[in-house]
């Protein structure tokens, strides 16, 4: 599981609850939720779930939406923002992994600012954005990337 989306999730909750991932890929973090308790839905293309449109859960809403890796791929990342927020309850929390634009490994256009700027017209209330370097000791990577993490609340 995504190292710092269980830091997030063991600061901001004190029980179990309903998480939407937004481009779950092989669903490990989704299948890992579950063994901690939390009702979980994945979506990706891989579920006919294109993420470029407008997406709006049978099961929403959601306590947690968290997405990673997937905002950078998008053209239109206000329509995917409008996505994590229209799926999240009233006061619920979204948490947001993505290559940053200063990523050597990515083609990346996004940036603290220009991602906080299209949190906040979505209408998210305490944003917190940062950059940060991990090594990615994947087989076949074995190098530095620039991570952006966003959080905030609905």
């Amino acid at each position: 599981m995504n190292i710092y989306l269980k830091k997030f999730i063991e600061e901001k909750f004190r029980k179990p609850g309903k998480a939407l991932d937004l481009g779950a890929g092989d669903f490990f973090d989704v299948a890992c939720l579950k063994q901690l308790g939390w009702k979980c839905e994945g979506v990706d293309i891989k579920t006919g779930v294109d993420l470029e449109k407008y997406f709006l859960s049978e099961k929403h809403p959601f306590d947690l939406v968290f997405s990673n890796y997937v905002i950078h791929k998008l053209n239109d990342k206000e329509q995917f923002i409008k996505t994590v927020f229209d799926n999240l309850k009233k006061d619920s929390w979204f948490f947001i992994h993505t290559f940053d634009k200063k990523d050597k490994n990515s083609k990346s256009a996004l940036t603290a600012d220009h991602l906080r700027k299209i949190l906040s017209r979505q209408g998210f209330k305490n944003i917190k954005t940062g950059v940060f370097s991990y090594y990615d000791n994947e087989e076949g990577h074995k190098h530095w990337h620039k991570i952006l993490e966003a959080t905030g609340k609905k």
